[in-house]
Parts: structure tokens; C-alpha cells; sequence
């Protein structure tokens, strides 16, 4: 069979350097093992760092520490000019407490715009994972944003947020909300977890709180909260649950970079200043005034009265030259054959976008950019006040939550689904991109004279490096509407500093390589900090290709991958002490319709071997990084092996 590009590769790095500052903290007593420090830095900073919410002068810093049975852990945190500490600029102590599920925020104080820094945060004796954060601009000729919606974990892979966490030429990213979702869609339930609590509705705080520890369980979105400052908004999936809606916010306040609201408690919508470049203002168009009517009229609003007053102090006050404007839901018409697509975007709220864009045009307010979220489609339009020009409005595809075509395809063909796309923009004459199948981010390019819309796609039904550039529109400075149209990426930007170091974790994952069919697994979720693998099994099918993986630790825990018939005579390799695999080697077949892993063979540290079925003229080989072993694995399965990667640590 063909293998595509990024299966042919061999893992062979080595360890991850240990980064540990001067002074009183750096005089910890050498641990016995890197082992021992990987896993307490896993444990007590488990759901790693993150960033937002930058001004010019200061940054919010988040993690979450380990309790262990204290009612408060002190916290020491730093913001240094390079990842190595040795050029500290600001630094302090906070306590994580119970009252906040031993979340910390830090409003860091720092000294340059629109410069990189790097932070961490040390307790519980280890450092934390080091992030990387910028400040935004006192002035500055082009910025750029990232943006992001729709994140459900269940969905498919978070591909999106891997490859926005090796970019190194963005300021920001902005999610529009959806953050997490309260529950899988029946029909995307392609990434399920082990344990069932992942997987149903926040009914309490501490349900809440659970979510976000899954979330933020996941490398990828960690990756990119550790690379990138982020500026976050809720919606309905975040917030609209069973518990009560206060419970909700609280648990959103706790886990995410965002600066508390110093007045109301449930207060999300804000401004950040990125000079004279770019204003960033974010609504909440999902709560705080929802449901609320205009004044003395029966008219009702999404923003509210006090928030629309505040939006248009904002809008009259800005001194850059673009506005962005951040918010949940399609501020564009978005009908067909006379009858609305949406049910909860401000198209249902006519008034509130008749005064709003009545307001942009009246007030000679120009280069306005909405960006929304919600629609789960790639969406890009031309704003208009009864027939005048006063912006464009930005929404880019969801990060894996279903699209269009995944919600008609049970009973409309792709005939009538490019039916459904040409009545949308008959009757939407504005509209000037509408893509409904992919997935990934959207990137937001602002200079002086132009602003460019890119709408970025990735593969999200598995784990891919790919991306594309699907398209990208622009619009000069003046012009309130979309002014051209690119088939691809058309800028470029300077890159912004080195990476953060890669994450310090005890258990880190290969890639998985194989077909999309069978139940996701993880062995991550069910093993301890102490798993020590033990015994392998391995069985072919009636051809003599391989059809299941056993695997067993020390503790007497295992589990299988794949069917359970099929012979498994000489088929099993028990493990020495001190004896470690180290090698593993696949084999793909098309099979049933399907990728299969069709060849494995594993090699310890003793040069021990054992394979199962008939070796292919390809094949793709795993090693283990120096120092380090294979302990699980990870992809999918069902009567069939579909997909599987390693999953290493380090040795005892």
C-alpha cells in the first residue's frame, strides 16, 4: 500500500532538559532520577501553563498545582527575556487555594511591549512546564492573531492547536467560545475516554472543574497554551449546563487566562489595548444580557443595554486603526429560500444588529472586523447599514466540532448539500467565502494599510502535521468591505523569538500511524505513575496478519487491542527485570474496506524480539527516545488493530 509521507519516520530524540533557576529555590537536593522528577513535574503541574489576556505592560499567568492534601500550596512564579532564567524580570509568591480548585492567576507586571518573555512556576519542590507569553504594542506596523471555536474533544483530534503551537509569528490567540463542550454530539463520538465521567453533562463546580482537568489533559491544547497567549471567550457549551450558571463561570474563571472582572462576577466582556494598530474588544453576546430587552421596547438584545452603551464608548474611544470585535455568534444574515440558518445568532436579534451597524456607519466608524464563532463553517461577508459599507465579518471553521457536511450527511447526498451552499449565497449576497467540511483556524494579518483573513485547515479524524491555507480575503484600510480574494496564504511575518522548551512530562506520546476505523484509545488514562509493562502478547487472524495486542504490568493490570480470536502460540514475550522495550515497528495493509495494521514487531533492550504477521516492503519504525522506553500505546481499535502509536517513559 501507498504510505503517505508523514508515516515514513523514525523517533530517536533525546531526553528533555531540566531547566532550573538560581537562588534559593535552585538549591533543591538533586533528585535521585530524572524519572522520579519527570513524574513529579507531571503530577504536581499536570495540566501545565498558560497565558492571556496581554496589555502592554502586563500578561495574566495561569496554572493549576497538585494539593496533596493541603489547603493551600505557596506558588513561586517568574517572567524572564529568555527561557534559561537568567535575565528574570519580574517575579513573586501566591497561594493556590482550595476556595479556587488550586487554580492560580498572576496579573505579572512587565516591563517592554511587545516583547517574549518566558515563565514558570515552582512548587510542590519541581519547576513547572516554561511558557512562553508576549505583551502587546504601544505601536507596531503589523500584528497577528490567531482564532479559534468549537474545540470538542470528542469530535476528532486537536490538530489545530498543534500546529498553531509550532507557529512562532503570532501575538494572540482568540477563541470564540465553546472552549469545552458539555457533552459529545451522538454522531462525532470518534475520540472517547475511558472513564465515563469525561463524557457527561457538568451538573457542579467541581464537574466543571473536571472538564477543564480533561481538556487541559490533552498535549495539544497544552502545547499551545504554553507557546501563545490566548484571549478567551465563553459560550453556550461552556456555561449552559446543568449545574447552576454561576457554578459554570466560576470553573471558567478558575481555569482560563483571563483577568477577573473587578466589578461584576459574571462580567466577560473587555478590551485589549494593542496600540495603534489594533483594538481588541471582546463581547459576551451568550449571557450577560441576553434575552433583555431595548430600553422600553419589546425589542430583544443579545448585549444588553449596558454593554452596547459600553461597546459604543469603546468604539468612539479607539485610536487604532482597526477594531476588532470578538464575539460568540454570526452578526450576518445567514438565510435560505426566506427562512433563517440560525436560531441564536444575531439575526434573531434584528434590533440589536440593526443598531449596532447603524451605530458603525452614523458615528463614521471604520475598518471594523467581526470575528465570530459558533457556526462550525468556514464564513467570510461584507457588513452592511441599509446598503453602506461598515466592515467585514471573519468566521473561521470549528477546531473539530461537526460542519455542515457531517450534520446533513446521514440523509442528504453531497449533490444536495451543493445545493444547500448555492441557495446560502443566492440569498446572501454579501457572502464571499462559505466552505462547510473543513476544519482547523482562522489568522488574522493586520498592517497599517490591509488586513488579511486566513482560513487554515487540518485534518481533525487523525492525528496529521498537514495544513493548508483554504483561502485567504482581504481588505485595505478605508474600504469597510472585502476587497480581494486569494486562493491561498498571501503574507508573511517575522518570527517573534525562540520556543518554549518542550514540555517536562513523564509520559510522552509518538505519533499513530493507520486507518480511521475502530474505538480511539489512550493507555495514558489508565496507568500510574509507577506502570512498569511486564508482557506482550501478540495473535494473527487466519491470514497471518496481526489482529490483537496484549499488554500487561507488573500490578497485574492489562488490556487488549483488537479481536480475540485468532492464534496466539509463541506469540508472547514476558519481560526481564531491568529489560525494557525499546523498538516497535509497523505494517499497514488495506484490509476490509480500511487501513489495518496488518505487521508488529517489538525489540527490547536485551535485543529480544517478537513479531506477528507478514512483514510489508514498508514499514514505520518507533524508537524510544535516549533514556527512555515504550510503557503503552495509543490509536484505534476494534476486531482489528486501525491505529496505534507508542506512548514512552522513562526508565527506572
Amino acid at each position: 500500500m501507498a504510505v503517505s509521507r508523514r508515516h515514513l519516520f523514525a523517533i530517536s530524540s533525546g531526553l528533555y532538559s531540566l531547566v532550573v533557576g538560581k537562588g534559593a529555590f535552585a538549591r533543591e537536593k538533586k533528585r535521585s532520577s530524572k524519572r522520579d522528577y519527570f513524574a513529579e513535574v507531571s503530577e504536581v503541574f499536570a495540566y501545565g501553563v498558560a497565558s492571556g489576556d496581554p496589555l502592554s505592560d502586563r500578561v495574566i499567568l495561569w496554572t493549576h498545582v497538585a494539593d496533596r492534601g493541603s489547603a493551600e500550596v505557596s506558588v513561586l512564579w517568574q517572567a524572564s527575556l529568555d527561557s534559561t532564567f537568567d535575565s528574570v524580570v519580574s517575579e513573586g509568591t501566591v497561594l493556590a487555594l482550595a476556595s479556587t480548585g488550586f487554580t492560580i492567576k498572576v496579573d505579572a507586571r512587565l516591563p517592554m511591549p511587545q516583547t517574549s518573555y518566558y515563565y514558570r512556576f515552582y512548587a510542590q519542590g519541581v519547576w513547572s512546564t516554561i511558557g512562553r507569553t508576549r505583551t502587546a504594542p504601544e505601536s507596531s506596523d503589523q500584528l497577528r492573531f490567531a482564532v479559534v471555536s468549537c474545540s470538542s474533544i470528542w469530535s476528532g483530534y486537536f490538530n489545530a492547536y498543534e500546529r498553531l503551537s509550532k507557529r512562532d509569528d503570532i501575538d494572540l490567540i482568540i477563541h470564540c467560545g465553546d472552549y469545552v463542550y458539555d457533552v459529545p454530539d451522538p454522531d462525532e463520538q470518534r475520540n472517547m475516554p475511558f472513564r465515563v465521567v469525561n463524557t457527561q453533562s457538568p451538573s457542579s463546580l467541581e464537574a466543571h472543574r473536571q472538564r477543564y482537568r480533561y481538556y487541559r489533559s490533552n498535549e495539544f491544547l497544552r502545547a499551545a497554551h504554553q507557546q501563545h497567549p490566548f484571549a478567551i471567550i465563553w459560550d453556550n457549551h461552556d456555561i449552559i449546563t446543568p449545574a447552576p450558571r454561576s457554578e459554570a463561570i466560576q470553573a471558567f474563571f478558575e481555569w482560563q487566562p483571563v483577568r477577573n472582572p473587578s466589578e461584576q462576577p459574571d462580567r466577560l466582556y473587555r478590551t485589549l489595548d494593542y496600540g495603534s494598530l489594533v483594538n481588541v474588544i471582546l463581547l459576551d453576546t451568550r449571557h450577560i444580557g441576553r434575552g433583555q430587552t431595548i430600553g422600553d421596547t419589546s425589542d430583544l438584545t443579545l448585549l444588553g443595554d449596558e454593554q452596547f452603551e459600553w461597546l459604543k464608548g469603546e468604539l468612539r474611544s479607539s485610536k487604532a486603526k482597526w477594531n476588532v470585535v470578538v464575539n460568540q455568534v454570526l452578526l450576518s444574515p445567514f438565510i435560505a429560500l426566506g427562512k433563517p440558518l440560525t436560531t441564536d445568532a444575531w439575526q434573531n436579534f434584528p434590533a440589536d444588529a440593526f443598531r449596532f451597524k447603524n451605530f458603525l456607519r452614523d458615528e463614521g466608524i471604520h475598518n471594523t472586523i467581526v470575528v465570530s464563532g459558533d457556526a462550525h463553517l468556514s464564513y467570510a461577508c461584507n457588513l452592511e447599514a441599509e446598503g453602506t459599507p461598515v466592515g467585514i465579518e471573519f468566521l473561521p471553521t470549528s477546531v473539530t466540532r461537526g460542519n455542515l457536511d457531517e450534520v446533513i450527511a446521514k440523509f442528504l447526498s453531497k449533490l444536495i448539500k451543493g445545493l444547500v451552499e448555492g441557495a446560502v449565497r443566492m440569498f446572501n449576497p454579501n457572502i464571499r467565502y462559505f466552505e462547510t467540511e473543513a476544519h482547523g483556524y482562522g489568522l488574522l494579518d493586520l498592517q497599517s494599510y490591509q488586513t488579511t483573513c486566513e482560513f487554515w485547515y487540518v485534518d481533525h479524524e487523525e492525528r496529521s502535521q498537514d495544513e493548508k491555507c483554504g483561502r485567504a480575503i482581504k481588505t485595505y484600510d478605508g474600504a469597510n468591505r472585502i476587497t480581494e480574494e486569494k486562493a491561498s496564504v498571501t503574507t508573511s511575518r517575522r518570527l517573534l523569538g525562540a520556543q518554549a522548551p518542550a514540555e517536562s512530562r513523564l509520559y510522552q506520546k509518538g505519533l499513530e500511524v493507520g486507518g480511521k476505523g475502530g474505538g480511539y484509545f489512550d493507555g495514558e488514562e489508565r496507568m500510574h505513575r509507577n506502570s512498569r509493562l511486564n508482557r506482550l502478547t501478540l495473535r494473527t487472524d487466519k491470514d497471518g496478519d496481526a489482529k490483537a495486542l496484549s499488554f500487561h504490568y507488573d500490578d497485574g493490570a492489562g488490556w487488549q487491542l483488537g479481536g480475540s480470536d485468532g492464534s496466539s502460540s509463541n506469540l508472547e514475550m514476558i519481560l526481564e527485570d531491568g529489560e525494557y522495550l525499546r523498538e516497535m515497528t509497523v505494517g499497514l495493509h488495506n484490509k476490509k474496506g480500511g487501513v489495518l495494521v496488518s505487521y508488529m514487531s517489538f525489540k527490547t533492550s536485551e535485543s529480544r524480539t517478537i513479531e506477528a504477521g507478514k512483514r510489508p516492503r514498508q514499514t514505520i519504525a518507533f524508537i524510544a527516545p535516549e533514556g527512555r522506553h515504550i510503557v503503552s500505546f495509543h490509536g484505534r481499535s476494534g476486531d482489528s488493530i486501525d491505529k496505534l502509536g507508542p506512548i514512552f517513559a522513562p526508565d527506572f
